[in-house]
C-alpha cells in the first residue's frame, strides 16, 4: 500500500489486520466488539485488570462500567493513531507523522518530497 503526500514525497505501508488484539488498544482508539460491530467505542483507558491478571479492563467513552476483556481478543480497529518518526530511503532526511493505522496502514519505507 502506497500512501501518497504531495508535499511530503511518499510512504509505503503494509495494512493492517481486521482484528488486533485488545493489548493493542492505545487511549483515544476508536473500536467495536466483533459481536456488535455497529457500536463504535473509544478507549479512554486500558489497564491491567485488578484482580484477574489475564484480563484488561478498557474504559470506553459513554459506557459506566468497563469492558474486561483478554489480551488477545480480537476487536475491530476503526481508529489507531500513531505518531511515526520516518527516514527517507534516498536521503536520511526525517520527519514525524501522525498516521492512521486502520486508514494508512504500518510504515515500512518513506521517500520525501524533494526525492521523488
Amino acid at each position: 500500500m502506497a500512501a501518497p503526500h504531495p508535499e511530503r514525497g511518499f510512504i509505503v505501508s503494509i495494512p493492517i489486520t481486521n482484528t488486533v488484539p485488545a493489548a493493542d488498544f492505545q487511549e483515544q482508539d476508536a473500536f467495536a466488539l466483533p459481536k456488535a460491530p455497529d457500536d463504535h467505542l473509544i478507549a479512554q483507558s486500558s489497564q491491567a485488570h485488578p484482580t484477574v491478571s489475564t484480563r484488561l479492563t478498557i474504559h470506553a467513552l459513554g459506557r459506566t462500567a468497563p469492558l474486561t476483556v483478554h489480551p488477545e481478543e480480537l476487536l475491530l480497529p476503526l481508529r489507531m493513531l500513531r505518531t511515526f518518526e520516518l527516514t527517507c530511503q534516498l536521503c536520511a532526511a526525517r520527519t514525524h507523522r501522525v498516521l492512521d493505522l486502520v486508514l494508512h496502514g504500518t510504515p515500512q519505507a518513506w521517500v520525501c518530497g524533494s526525492c521523488a
